[in-house]
């Protein structure tokens, strides 16, 4: 089968806003951009979607179905589609079994190294354990060591915004003074659970009072954090994009306990937004320390401090460097067009697999 101008069904389980649904919205631009038919499948229907129903041309690839197998099979088989992309566990499982009982290729891609509740590690074991005979796609080396899955370690990526170098530019000329203004946020944004550290960095804030934090992001902890958040903690709760905010932050804070390679470090690094996270996952792939950020030894909460001190204190001359060279090094190594083409190779050994077993 030609890899040309093929028919892509990229197939999710979704009903809110994260980094599962910033990346497939960012894949399905970049195929549709290198020329390929693009659908973005939601295997059920749970009203109106923050990401995809946002975008008039996202809109335009949707098509939610009822949950079934059944629906998922008569989908495929009216528009011919040449290839699957599943993301997440449901689509994952749902998927790969759909595909193989109609011989269609089939591609997946593991996003989390989190643990999760019992329910939720029972169907990522089950998702991994069917995985095994399927091409799939890792998005850091952590993912793929703790799955014990054979798989291509292909890092998440940004669909860069046209008009961001000029809004990036505005944005550095704008600053006056030889420091950042103490009032701009240190912010965490994310799920709200144990993984995630949201703990952690109210512990970090409550030691640094002279600085605003805030929590853009909803989840299991919420009840616990709005607890224990201090005066200078603002809960800004769940967003459904975060494009109107980024101006509002100065340094993105990562205190995740387990990690990938979050979409959020890449969002705010090509936006200029120096990152300090712990040294976990694939961080270091896209955080250079002292560069564009800061990477702290895991759980080294004293360092963390440190750090934020040092990002908050940045004179502009430095603050500007480190900007551009954070967009230059996203747009080089994680836009679309470096990664989509990788990720376009392992569906082409999966469209060959599927062309031989015929």
């Amino acid at each position: 089968m030609t890899t040309q101008n093929i028919n892509i069904a990229l197939l999710l389980d979704s009903k809110d806003y994260g980094g599962i649904e910033t990346h497939v919205a960012n894949l399905a631009k970049g195929l549709h951009s290198s020329g390929h038919r693009v659908k973005i499948i939601l295997l059920n229907n749970y009203g109106e979607h923050p990401i995809f129903e946002s975008d008039e041309f996202l809109r335009s690839m949707l098509l939610k179905l009822d949950g079934s197998l059944t629906a998922l099979y008569g989908f495929l088989k009216v528009f011919n589609i040449d290839l699957v992309h599943t993301h997440g566990y449901k689509a994952g499982i749902i998927g790969r079994i759909t595909c193989k009982l109609m011989n269609t290729a089939v591609v997946s891609t593991f996003h989390s190294g989190e643990k999760g509740n019992i329910k939720l590690q029972l169907y990522g074991w089950i998702d991994r354990m069917t995985a095994h005979s399927f091409p799939c796609i890792c998005v850091s080396d952590k993912i793929k060591q703790s799955g014990n899955l054979t798989a291509e370690v292909i890092q998440n990526f940004v669909e860069l915004p046209s008009d961001l170098p000029g809004k990036l530019a505005t944005k550095l000329l704008s600053k006056s003074g030889k420091t950042t203004a103490p009032s701009k946020q240190v912010a965490f944004v994310g799920r709200l659970s144990y993984e995630k550290g949201p703990d952690v960095f109210i512990r970090l804030a409550q030691q640094l009072p002279e600085y605003d934090f805030s929590i853009y992001g909803s989840g299991p902890m919420l009840e616990e954090i709005s607890t224990t958040a201090s005066s200078n903690v603002t809960l800004e709760g769940h967003v459904k994009s975060m494009n109107t905010h980024w101006s509002k932050i100065s340094l993105l804070c990562i205190t995740s306990r387990e990690e990938g390679l979050p979409l959020v470090a890449i969002e705010a690094l090509v936006r200029g937004i120096p990152v300090i996270s712990f040294d976990i996952g694939g961080i270091a792939s896209v955080v250079i320390n002292s560069v564009n950020g800061w990477l702290i030894e895991p759980y080294n909460e004293t360092a963390f401090l440190k750090s934020i001190k040092k990002g908050q204190r940045l004179t502009n001359e430095k603050r500007t460097e480190m900007s551009s060279f954070s967009y230059l090094y996203i747009k080089n190594n994680f836009s679309s067009n470096a990664v989509v083409p990788q990720i376009f190779n392992v569906y082409s050994k999966a469209l060959i697999g599927v062309s031989h077993a015929k």
